[in-house]
């Protein structure tokens, strides 16, 4: 089933600002899902902090992971213009969040290691970096859960690849403002990004099915 998004569609600074102006229209619910996604966070940032073994932080990185799956799926509902519940943004992934958390884990430990292994695993990490939010918003948006969002996201980033260097350019701007913000930013920032990615993806497909007619 395809789902598109009801937001404007003139050009990636209007479907910035309509994802921002949903989200805030959505702002005590958004709220909350920030506040549970920092305290997942919690774990993560501890083993980070005391520099734990990767498999550590990986381990600590599957709640976060999970939430961010959940999170996409409530972010989706607002791109189409919905009231989405709580619920909602509890309708977790497992295999699509656990392949996020272990995609993570193994190329950091490549990166770890080294050498020719660790210029490898870097490649394959920005490749994965451009391709996260991507999965994410695809399985939100056209309801595909487990590892197919990644074939999704690839061919979506091979149809438009500056469209997901942008969303990955305002993800890395975003994780900035967080931490200049101390994570005051953390609470809201996320579901706008996410929002922004399930209306830039509903856009990409939209235009593709039309191809495809």
């Amino acid at each position: 089933m395809t789902t598109t998004h009801s937001l404007p569609t003139p050009g990636m600074p209007l479907l910035l600002k309509s994802a921002a102006v949903a989200t805030w229209h959505e702002l005590p619910r958004v709220a909350a899902l920030g506040l549970l996604s920092l305290a997942a966070a919690v774990p993560l940032a501890v083993s980070l902090l005391s520099a734990a073994p990767p498999w550590i932080s990986g381990v600590a990185s599957v709640p976060v992971a999970l939430l961010a799956t959940g999170l996409s799926a409530y972010a989706a509902a607002i791109a189409r213009g919905e009231k989405p519940t709580l619920r909602v943004g509890l309708r977790l992934d497992p295999v699509l969040g656990l392949s996020l958390s272990a995609i993570a884990t193994l190329l950091t430990e490549g990166i770890a290691l080294g050498g020719a292994v660790a210029i490898a695993a870097t490649v394959l990490a920005a490749v994965a970096l451009v391709l996260a939010p991507y999965a994410l918003a695809y399985a939100a948006v056209r309801g595909r859960r487990g590892l197919i969002a990644w074939r999704g996201a690839a061919i979506l980033v091979a149809f438009r690849p500056g469209a997901a260097l942008t969303v990955l350019a305002l993800c890395c701007i975003g994780g900035f403002a967080v931490v200049a913000s101390a994570g005051t930013l953390a609470v809201v920032l996320p579901c706008i990004l996410s929002v922004f990615a399930c209306a830039v993806v509903g856009d990409l497909l939209a235009t593709i099915d039309g191809m495809s007619r």
